[in-house]
């Protein structure tokens, strides 16, 4: 394994672990707010649609932009998006959310996708990508195990405090990728 593709993994499954820590209290917390079955079902389609229109427009500027740039924005929006959870008040304020988690997850799309197969190891790409799908779906269940303790605990102040810290490590691991990348243009 390259280090470019570590810091990559890194960056992505720390992100991933922050996301996932609300799991399946995502309905507790919107029913916090005072929604219901409705409110669930249109957050989730305001973040379906807006994020398919989205992918597929920053797929194509990444093919002109810097892909580590536009991961960079990804994470931070998902960092933003953990803190505003804090601000959120009713359904109504959830929905805008979810088009700030449709903008992030837009910009981690289809640049990461390009960038671990910029950095994959050639003749080890079914092992390297089996450790990026198969170790995220371990963190999932890790994230989702310690965000049913946080939220026991201390509540969802805590917990959305806990995501928006781990996004901002991951958007400083990805940080660390761009400069080891216009490191090594700039050596050329």
């Amino acid at each position: 394994m390259n280090n470019r593709y570590k810091i990559l993994l890194s960056a992505t499954l720390l992100a991933n672990f922050g996301d996932n820590l609300i799991g399946p209290f995502y309905a507790v917390f919107v029913e916090k707010i005072g929604g219901g079955i409705l409110a669930m079902g249109y957050s989730a389609t305001v973040f379906s649609i807006c994020t398919g229109i989205l992918m597929v427009i920053v797929g194509k500027m990444s093919d002109n932009l810097n892909k580590e740039l536009i991961t960079i924005a990804g994470y931070a929006l998902y960092a933003l998006g953990s803190i505003l959870y804090l601000l959120i008040s009713n359904p109504w304020h959830l929905f805008v959310l979810q088009i700030v988690f449709a903008f992030g997850t837009a910009c981690l799309s289809a640049p990461l996708t390009a960038l671990f197969a910029k950095h994959i190891q050639k003749g080890r790409e079914g092992m390297q990508w089996g450790i990026e799908g198969g170790v995220s779906y371990i963190v999932v269940g890790i994230a989702v195990f310690i965000g049913t303790l946080i939220v026991n605990q201390w509540g969802f102040k805590v917990l959305f405090l806990t995501m928006f810290l781990i996004q901002i490590m991951a958007v400083l691991i990805q940080t660390k990728l761009y400069f080891a990348t216009r490191k090594k243009q700039n050596s050329i």
